[in-house]
Protein backbone atom coordinates (compact mmCIF):
# COMPACT_ATOMS: atom_id res chain seq x y z
CA UNK A 1 0.00 0.00 0.00
CA UNK A 2 1.13 3.80 -0.19
CA UNK A 3 1.15 5.96 2.58
CA UNK A 4 -2.34 7.19 3.20
CA UNK A 5 -4.69 8.54 6.04
CA UNK A 6 -6.14 5.20 5.67
CA UNK A 7 -2.79 3.05 5.93
CA UNK A 8 -0.10 4.07 8.90
CA UNK A 9 3.05 3.21 6.82
CA UNK A 10 3.95 3.29 2.75
CA UNK A 11 4.71 -0.32 1.04
CA UNK A 12 4.39 -3.88 2.12
CA UNK A 13 3.60 -3.73 5.37
CA UNK A 14 2.00 -5.71 8.25
CA UNK A 15 -0.96 -5.21 10.38
CA UNK A 16 -2.28 -7.04 13.39
CA UNK A 17 -5.69 -8.64 11.67
CA UNK A 18 -7.92 -6.61 13.80
CA UNK A 19 -5.85 -3.16 12.80
CA UNK A 20 -6.04 -4.25 8.74
CA UNK A 21 -9.66 -5.14 9.02
CA UNK A 22 -10.51 -1.50 10.67
CA UNK A 23 -8.07 0.40 8.10
CA UNK A 24 -10.17 -1.91 5.44
CA UNK A 25 -13.46 -0.38 6.84
CA UNK A 26 -11.80 3.30 6.58
CA UNK A 27 -10.78 2.53 3.29
CA UNK A 28 -14.55 0.95 2.05
CA UNK A 29 -12.94 -2.32 1.13
CA UNK A 30 -15.25 -5.50 0.26
CA UNK A 31 -13.98 -8.16 1.23
CA UNK A 32 -14.77 -11.82 1.23
CA UNK A 33 -12.48 -14.56 2.48
CA UNK A 34 -11.16 -17.15 -0.19
CA UNK A 35 -9.31 -19.56 1.42
CA UNK A 36 -6.85 -22.60 0.02
CA UNK A 37 -7.92 -26.06 -0.69
CA UNK A 38 -6.33 -27.79 1.94
CA UNK A 39 -7.28 -31.59 0.32
CA UNK A 40 -4.83 -31.19 -1.67
CA UNK A 41 -1.39 -32.40 -0.12
CA UNK A 42 0.16 -30.59 -3.82
CA UNK A 43 -1.74 -27.88 -2.64
CA UNK A 44 -0.28 -27.33 0.92
CA UNK A 45 1.75 -24.03 1.18
CA UNK A 46 5.01 -23.91 2.98
CA UNK A 47 4.16 -20.85 5.30
CA UNK A 48 7.91 -20.71 6.44
CA UNK A 49 9.00 -19.86 2.96
CA UNK A 50 6.10 -17.87 2.00
CA UNK A 51 6.94 -15.82 5.24
CA UNK A 52 10.41 -15.75 3.81
CA UNK A 53 9.23 -13.72 0.74
CA UNK A 54 6.89 -11.73 3.09
CA UNK A 55 10.54 -10.78 4.67
CA UNK A 56 12.25 -10.27 1.88
CA UNK A 57 9.64 -7.50 0.84
CA UNK A 58 8.52 -6.12 3.82
CA UNK A 59 8.71 -2.06 3.52
CA UNK A 60 9.04 -2.00 -0.08
CA UNK A 61 6.92 0.58 -1.85
CA UNK A 62 3.95 -0.09 -4.15
CA UNK A 63 4.74 -1.70 -7.68
CA UNK A 64 4.16 1.16 -10.37
CA UNK A 65 6.69 -0.06 -12.23
CA UNK A 66 4.69 -3.29 -13.26
CA UNK A 67 1.10 -2.15 -12.72
CA UNK A 68 -0.15 -2.41 -16.20
CA UNK A 69 2.57 -5.11 -17.72
CA UNK A 70 -0.07 -7.77 -16.80
CA UNK A 71 -2.74 -6.29 -18.32
CA UNK A 72 -0.99 -5.60 -21.59
CA UNK A 73 0.29 -8.96 -23.37
CA UNK A 74 -0.43 -8.12 -26.51
CA UNK A 75 -0.30 -5.56 -29.26
CA UNK A 76 -3.93 -4.32 -29.93
CA UNK A 77 -5.90 -6.92 -27.87
CA UNK A 78 -5.79 -5.37 -24.60
CA UNK A 79 -6.29 -1.63 -25.32
CA UNK A 80 -9.86 0.59 -24.23
CA UNK A 81 -12.23 1.78 -26.64
CA UNK A 82 -14.97 3.90 -26.84
CA UNK A 83 -17.84 4.68 -28.90
CA UNK A 84 -18.61 7.68 -30.78
CA UNK A 85 -22.05 8.89 -32.73
CA UNK A 86 -19.66 9.87 -35.82
CA UNK A 87 -16.70 7.55 -36.24
CA UNK A 88 -18.05 4.56 -33.85
CA UNK A 89 -15.58 2.33 -31.93
CA UNK A 90 -12.28 4.24 -31.24
CA UNK A 91 -9.69 2.26 -29.85
CA UNK A 92 -6.17 3.44 -27.52
CA UNK A 93 -3.68 2.47 -30.11
CA UNK A 94 0.10 0.92 -29.23
CA UNK A 95 1.36 4.11 -30.93
CA UNK A 96 -0.39 6.27 -28.46
CA UNK A 97 1.70 4.96 -25.80
CA UNK A 98 4.94 5.55 -27.36
CA UNK A 99 3.90 9.41 -28.04
CA UNK A 100 1.86 10.04 -24.51
CA UNK A 101 5.17 8.65 -22.35
CA UNK A 102 7.58 10.00 -24.20
CA UNK A 103 6.49 13.64 -23.26
CA UNK A 104 5.63 12.36 -19.68
CA UNK A 105 9.09 11.14 -19.23
CA UNK A 106 9.95 14.70 -19.80
CA UNK A 107 7.27 16.37 -17.57
CA UNK A 108 6.81 13.73 -14.84
CA UNK A 109 8.98 11.16 -13.57
CA UNK A 110 6.55 10.11 -11.35
CA UNK A 111 3.61 9.74 -13.83
CA UNK A 112 5.79 8.04 -16.53
CA UNK A 113 6.80 5.33 -13.54
CA UNK A 114 3.67 3.39 -14.79
CA UNK A 115 5.49 2.53 -18.03
CA UNK A 116 8.99 3.31 -18.96
CA UNK A 117 10.97 1.42 -16.10
CA UNK A 118 9.13 -1.65 -17.15
CA UNK A 119 10.29 -0.75 -21.29
CA UNK A 120 13.77 -0.14 -20.25
CA UNK A 121 13.94 -2.98 -17.94
CA UNK A 122 13.10 -4.88 -21.17
CA UNK A 123 15.21 -3.55 -23.13
CA UNK A 124 18.61 -3.67 -20.80
CA UNK A 125 18.90 -0.35 -20.77
CA UNK A 126 19.90 2.00 -17.81
CA UNK A 127 17.02 3.67 -16.03
CA UNK A 128 18.01 7.30 -16.48
CA UNK A 129 17.81 6.38 -20.59
CA UNK A 130 15.34 7.91 -22.46
CA UNK A 131 12.29 5.91 -23.46
CA UNK A 132 13.56 6.22 -27.29
CA UNK A 133 16.56 5.00 -26.24
CA UNK A 134 15.56 1.81 -25.06
CA UNK A 135 12.76 2.02 -27.88
CA UNK A 136 15.88 2.03 -30.19
CA UNK A 137 17.75 -0.39 -28.26
CA UNK A 138 15.44 -3.47 -28.49
CA UNK A 139 14.52 -2.33 -32.60
CA UNK A 140 18.20 -2.74 -33.33
CA UNK A 141 19.61 -5.64 -31.52
CA UNK A 142 16.37 -7.79 -30.63
CA UNK A 143 13.91 -6.88 -33.66
CA UNK A 144 11.34 -5.45 -31.44
CA UNK A 145 9.26 -2.95 -32.87
CA UNK A 146 8.31 -0.32 -30.00
CA UNK A 147 4.36 -0.80 -30.47
CA UNK A 148 5.22 -4.92 -29.22
CA UNK A 149 8.08 -3.48 -26.48
CA UNK A 150 5.24 -3.92 -23.63
CA UNK A 151 4.21 -7.72 -24.75
CA UNK A 152 7.47 -9.01 -23.75
CA UNK A 153 6.54 -10.81 -20.69
CA UNK A 154 7.39 -9.31 -17.31
CA UNK A 155 9.86 -11.65 -15.45
CA UNK A 156 9.83 -12.59 -11.89
CA UNK A 157 13.38 -11.32 -10.48
CA UNK A 158 13.65 -8.34 -12.50
CA UNK A 159 14.74 -5.69 -10.32
CA UNK A 160 13.37 -1.84 -10.27
CA UNK A 161 14.64 1.31 -8.44
CA UNK A 162 12.19 1.34 -5.27
CA UNK A 163 12.38 2.15 -1.88
CA UNK A 164 12.25 0.41 1.28
CA UNK A 165 11.07 2.38 4.36
CA UNK A 166 11.85 5.33 1.88
CA UNK A 167 15.44 4.57 1.28
CA UNK A 168 16.39 3.94 -2.18
CA UNK A 169 17.36 0.34 -3.22
CA UNK A 170 16.83 -1.95 -6.27
CA UNK A 171 14.30 -4.65 -5.72
CA UNK A 172 11.44 -6.57 -7.08
CA UNK A 173 8.50 -4.59 -8.29
CA UNK A 174 4.87 -6.05 -7.06
CA UNK A 175 1.50 -4.81 -6.81
CA UNK A 176 -1.62 -6.63 -4.44
CA UNK A 177 -2.02 -9.49 -6.99
CA UNK A 178 1.55 -9.87 -7.99
CA UNK A 179 2.55 -10.28 -4.25
CA UNK A 180 0.05 -12.75 -3.05
CA UNK A 181 1.26 -14.93 -6.09
CA UNK A 182 4.83 -14.39 -5.50
CA UNK A 183 3.87 -15.87 -1.73
CA UNK A 184 2.05 -18.96 -3.36
CA UNK A 185 4.77 -19.94 -5.81
CA UNK A 186 7.52 -19.00 -2.52
CA UNK A 187 5.46 -21.37 -1.01
CA UNK A 188 5.13 -24.27 -3.24
CA UNK A 189 1.82 -23.95 -4.82
CA UNK A 190 2.52 -24.23 -7.51
CA UNK A 191 4.59 -27.12 -7.86
CA UNK A 192 6.85 -26.14 -10.41
CA UNK A 193 4.74 -24.72 -12.96
CA UNK A 194 6.53 -22.15 -14.79
CA UNK A 195 4.17 -18.90 -13.90
CA UNK A 196 5.81 -15.25 -14.19
CA UNK A 197 3.48 -13.51 -11.79
CA UNK A 198 3.89 -10.42 -12.91
CA UNK A 199 1.59 -11.07 -16.06
CA UNK A 200 -1.45 -12.15 -13.86
CA UNK A 201 -3.92 -9.91 -12.86
CA UNK A 202 -6.77 -9.81 -9.97
CA UNK A 203 -8.83 -11.93 -12.05
CA UNK A 204 -6.46 -14.41 -13.11
CA UNK A 205 -5.45 -14.68 -9.37
CA UNK A 206 -9.08 -15.40 -9.44
CA UNK A 207 -9.76 -17.98 -11.88
CA UNK A 208 -7.07 -19.90 -10.84
CA UNK A 209 -8.11 -23.32 -9.82
CA UNK A 210 -6.71 -23.50 -6.25
CA UNK A 211 -9.91 -22.25 -3.93
CA UNK A 212 -11.47 -24.59 -1.30
CA UNK A 213 -15.03 -25.81 -2.17
CA UNK A 214 -17.34 -22.70 -1.61
CA UNK A 215 -19.77 -25.48 0.31
CA UNK A 216 -17.22 -25.92 2.95
CA UNK A 217 -17.62 -22.44 3.73
CA UNK A 218 -18.58 -22.15 7.65
CA UNK A 219 -22.61 -22.17 8.82
CA UNK A 220 -22.66 -18.80 9.69
CA UNK A 221 -21.68 -17.73 6.76
CA UNK A 222 -24.18 -19.53 4.68
CA UNK A 223 -26.73 -18.19 7.30
CA UNK A 224 -26.06 -15.23 7.13
CA UNK A 225 -25.62 -14.47 3.29
CA UNK A 226 -26.95 -17.68 1.77
CA UNK A 227 -26.60 -16.53 -1.97
CA UNK A 228 -22.99 -16.10 -1.73
CA UNK A 229 -20.86 -18.39 -1.69
CA UNK A 230 -17.78 -16.93 0.03
CA UNK A 231 -17.63 -15.33 3.30
CA UNK A 232 -17.97 -11.66 3.43
CA UNK A 233 -16.22 -9.64 5.60
CA UNK A 234 -15.79 -6.28 5.06
CA UNK A 235 -18.04 -4.26 2.95
CA UNK A 236 -21.14 -1.71 2.05
CA UNK A 237 -21.48 -4.02 -1.36
CA UNK A 238 -21.76 -7.70 -1.82
CA UNK A 239 -18.83 -8.86 -3.41
CA UNK A 240 -18.89 -12.02 -5.30
CA UNK A 241 -16.33 -13.74 -7.67
CA UNK A 242 -18.09 -16.53 -9.24
CA UNK A 243 -19.40 -14.28 -11.91
CA UNK A 244 -18.84 -12.34 -14.34
CA UNK A 245 -19.95 -10.75 -17.41
CA UNK A 246 -21.77 -13.15 -20.01
CA UNK A 247 -19.06 -15.96 -19.27
CA UNK A 248 -19.05 -18.01 -16.42
CA UNK A 249 -17.75 -19.39 -14.59
CA UNK A 250 -14.93 -16.45 -13.34
CA UNK A 251 -13.67 -18.17 -10.40
CA UNK A 252 -11.68 -21.34 -9.41
CA UNK A 253 -11.86 -23.26 -12.81
CA UNK A 254 -8.34 -22.70 -14.63
CA UNK A 255 -5.73 -25.51 -14.13
CA UNK A 256 -2.23 -24.36 -13.91
CA UNK A 257 -0.02 -24.60 -16.98
CA UNK A 258 3.53 -22.76 -17.53
CA UNK A 259 3.43 -19.52 -18.94
CA UNK A 260 0.04 -19.35 -18.84
CA UNK A 261 -1.54 -15.53 -18.25
CA UNK A 262 1.37 -14.50 -20.67
CA UNK A 263 -0.59 -13.68 -23.75
CA UNK A 264 -3.75 -12.91 -23.22
CA UNK A 265 -6.52 -10.57 -25.07
CA UNK A 266 -8.73 -9.27 -23.47
CA UNK A 267 -11.12 -6.24 -25.53
CA UNK A 268 -13.82 -3.84 -24.79
CA UNK A 269 -16.66 -3.76 -23.74
CA UNK A 270 -16.02 -6.83 -20.53
CA UNK A 271 -12.20 -6.73 -21.00
CA UNK A 272 -12.79 -10.68 -20.76
CA UNK A 273 -9.80 -12.60 -21.27
CA UNK A 274 -10.73 -16.51 -22.96
CA UNK A 275 -11.07 -18.92 -20.88
CA UNK A 276 -8.21 -20.88 -21.57
CA UNK A 277 -5.89 -18.24 -21.10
Amino acid sequence: NAKSPYWPVNGIQCNLYADWIEYGHQNGYNVVWAPLDSKNGARQLDTGSAWSLVDKMYGVDYGWEVVVMGWLDTETQNMPCMKDREFGVMCLEPEHLELAFSYLQRVSQVAARVFVPAIQQRAGVPFNSTLLQAYHKLALEGGVPPTQAFTIPEQDGWKYEKTRNDVPELSESMICNVFVCNIWKAGGLFNGTEINCGETSVNDNYRLNIYQDSEMRPDICKKSDPENPHCQVLGRYKLRLDSQPGVLPRYNYIEMTDHMFEKCPSQAPDYLAPQDC
